[in-house]
């Protein structure tokens, strides 16, 4: 059911000293330190400037980086294993193009509205940089011959292995064209869900749109801009953790809050900071003070309607707090990729909010059952971790 090919990629020289996170997590004061290094990524993927000259900036970071030779072009068309590694958590998966044709057929599958100026911006972006340098996030369910393949691959001596951001990564090349056809193979088989990159994936799609615009009817299959940079993954590699929310100020008081909630959860007052154990389970830090609820009603309309992070927007942000879109509304904010209970506290004991929702993460299967569904999760739902690092491999959608 997927189309997918092998790249020939532009590949960093110093992989550890040029790559960087994922652009939308990257923090004002992470993007200025990195910008201080002429040879980072951070140039391309976060370019200085204002209007158009941002995307122009982002074209002259792409040709500084091939004319200094900080990356170089892969001749022979390969694909990729990357495994990242710590104490804690290992995952790994193939980074490879996805036709982005099968995008449009609804084969590689979303579970996100895209917002349009993110989706405008990052279009501007790589139509001005012809360049794809963040990998969008795809899942499949897992299928034993495709991770076979996977630890064979692995066999050999690996391109990168450096150490970032408190992990390994390891970064495996495979140009042999049996073993390329076998994976073509295996994933005709297969649908793809998309786990992070939405915005990344619409915007590459949209480029394709224009390219297929000015040549007509012509459908160049073999064009690198047909397909999308992607890393995917056995879903049984998935971690997600929860994207919690920060309520700034109440509208009304601690009591009544209360009240209203035990129309639809049982509360239970808790002695320390804690996180939810099960679905259906929020726990929440009110003015330093916590709670444990318990959703009371569980006949549920649909798969969405009985996510925690669905609830918490049909019951408790729109109708008691008067939150009606979460990606705009300024009295909240999200925090994802803590688990520790008692450094979530300090958004309300120590840095004057006044409620921080903890919320149990989403399981990758509902997200896949959804998504299979037409249906679409509530905005920042999920939580991957940890995140895939951008320019291990950069994808030129102008040359062949």
């Amino acid at each position: 059911m997927v189309l997918i090919s092998p790249l020939k990629p532009y590949i960093p020289i110093n992989p550890e000293e040029f790559c960087t996170n994922p652009y939308d997590i990257i923090s004002k004061e992470e993007e200025q330190e990195l910008k201080r290094n002429s040879n980072s990524l951070i140039h391309l993927i976060l370019p200085d400037g204002e209007g158009d000259e941002i995307y122009q900036n982002a074209a002259t970071a792409y040709n500084y980086f091939k004319d200094k030779k900080i990356i170089r072009k892969e001749e022979n068309p390969s694909i990729f294993v990357y495994r990242q590694e710590s104490v804690n958590f290992s995952h790994q998966g193939l980074i490879i193009g996805v036709a982005l044709q099968d995008y449009e057929d609804g084969n590689i599958v979303k579970h996100e509205h895209t917002r349009e100026r993110p989706l405008k911006d990052r279009t501007n972006h790589i139509v001005s940089s012809n360049v794809a340098a963040g990998l969008v996030w795809t899942v499949f369910q897992a299928n034993k011959k495709i991770n076979t393949l996977i630890e064979t691959i692995k066999k050999k001596d690996p391109k990168f292995d450096f150490e970032k951001y408190g992990y390994r990564h390891l970064l495996w090349q495979e140009s042999d064209p049996n073993v390329i056809q076998n994976l073509k193979e295996l994933f005709k088989n297969e649908k793809i869900y998309i786990a992070d990159g939405h915005h990344r994936a619409a915007s590459a799609a949209e480029y394709r749109k224009i390219k297929l615009e000015k040549q007509g009817i012509t459908k160049n299959l073999r064009a690198p801009w047909q397909y999308l940079l992607s890393y995917v993954a056995s879903d049984d590699q998935i971690r997600i953790l929860p994207y919690n929310r920060v309520i700034r100020k109440l509208p009304l008081g601690e009591k009544d809050f209360l009240n209203k909630l035990e129309k639809d959860f049982e509360i239970i007052p808790m002695e320390e900071a804690c996180n939810p154990e099960k679905k259906n389970e929020i726990t929440i830090c009110l003015k330093g003070n916590w709670y444990k609820l318990t959703v009371k009603n569980k006949k549920f309309k649909n798969k969405r309607d009985s996510l925690d992070v669905a609830i918490l927007q049909d019951v408790i942000l729109e109708p008691i707090l008067g939150i009606t879109d979460p990606r705009s509304d300024e009295n909240i904010f999200f925090v994802g990729g803590t688990q520790d209970p008692i450094e979530r506290e300090k958004y309300v004991t120590e840095k004057g909010n006044d409620l921080f929702i903890n919320l149990y993460p989403v399981a990758i299967r509902d997200i896949e059952s959804i998504a299979d569904d037409g249906g679409v999760l509530p905005p920042k739902s999920t939580w991957f971790d940890p995140k895939v690092l951008s320019g291990l491999v950069l994808h030129d959608l102008g040359e062949n």
